[in-house]
């Protein structure tokens, strides 16, 4: 089922026409990796995500995100947006679970310091939008970055991603490394 889902996901981020570029986004631990793709579409506020997450021990999930963006942005070195993310991941000893996320994303890149930014990222399921046994969800990033290219960024971060069931349950709660490229 997470094999057929993701294939559809990216079937239809990729299906629509034209889109004003995007970026790849990479972030390692000792024991998990996160990648996402997102890409603004052309003469819309729309900017869509599909990613995933891998951890040795604690499982697996995927995510499709749609936020409202400033397509007309006057000032470059703050971007946001806010909207949504459907995750369907799988822990040990729990079912396949499916929950939306409302949130959104922040990143601050002031030219003042010399390519150093930071970024933020918060997700929230409240009870009404997480399905099955799965009662809340969260998923929180937090990082500062340095520009090393025109088009790319590496960053040291934070990642929390929490389930609560019956009990709660980590899936990643770690220091991560990693880079986002443009294009």
């Amino acid at each position: 089922m997470l094999k057929h889902f993701s294939l559809a996901l990216a079937a239809l981020t990729l299906s629509t026409a034209a889109w004003a570029g995007g970026s790849v986004d990479v972030a390692l631990s000792t024991e998990s990796i996160r990648a996402e793709h997102g890409a603004a579409r052309v003469g819309t506020g729309a900017y869509i995500t599909v990613g995933g997450w891998y951890h040795q021990e604690d499982g697996s999930l995927i995510a499709g995100g749609v936020h409202a963006i400033d397509p007309s942005n006057q000032r470059p070195e703050l971007i946001g947006g806010i909207g949504g993310k459907a995750f369907l991941f799988y822990v040990p000893e729990e079912d396949t679970n499916v929950t939306i996320g409302l949130g959104g994303f922040l990143r601050y890149n002031p030219p003042q310091l010399n390519g150093v930014g930071a970024e933020l990222s918060a997700y929230y399921s409240p009870p009404v939008l997480a399905f099955g046994s799965l009662e809340q969800f969260h998923d929180i990033q937090a990082r500062l970055t340095y520009l090393v290219l025109p088009q790319a960024r590496v960053f040291v971060g934070y990642s929390d991603t929490r389930a609560l069931f019956d009990r709660e349950q980590t899936l990643d709660s770690t220091v991560t490394v990693g880079f986002r490229v443009r294009y």
